[in-house]
């Protein structure tokens, strides 16, 4: 019977087109040169574990069929330039200065919550959102302080 190498389990990200037939191959013991298989679409827009199938025909029209798990994950965004802060009262203080995150899913959207008022001494608390185009969402608070 004609088998398949290379269908271990695989990981893919969220949203990305994975070349299903890199390192699989067919081996058929009663041909030479065994002819081209397929293999089923993968659904990579939503998290979590698939299943793909390879299928073989022999040149006597026998079907080889295997299963092959794939796992679809999405890295949360990564915040860039966030940390606490001390500032002098009155300063200018703009919360998205220097506030960066970046995303394998593409585009990413950041928020933030709270406010500082630099005209009155304190700590105040600042919880910045970051999400992508797949919905992943990262937080990240900060304390300002104004001394």
């Amino acid at each position: 019977d004609a088998s398949f190498s290379g269908l271990d389990a695989l990981t893919v990200q969220q949203g990305s087109t994975p070349d299903l037939r890199k390192g699989v191959s067919v081996s058929d013991p009663y041909s030479a040169t065994p002819s081209d298989f397929t293999v089923t679409a993968c659904d990579t827009k939503t998290l979590g574990q698939r299943s793909v199938t390879y299928s073989y025909v022999d040149k006597w029209g026998h079907v080889t069929t295997q299963d092959r798990v794939i796992h679809v994950v999405a890295e949360k965004p990564v915040f860039k330039g966030l940390q606490d802060q001390t500032i002098k009262l009155g300063d200018h203080f703009d919360p998205m200065a220097g506030v960066s995150a970046t995303s394998t899913n593409g585009p990413v959207t950041i928020s933030y919550e709270g406010e500082v008022n630099t005209q009155k001494a304190g700590r105040y608390t600042l919880i910045y959102t970051a999400t992508d185009q797949n919905g992943q969402q990262t937080q990240q608070t900060i304390v300002v302080t104004v001394e």
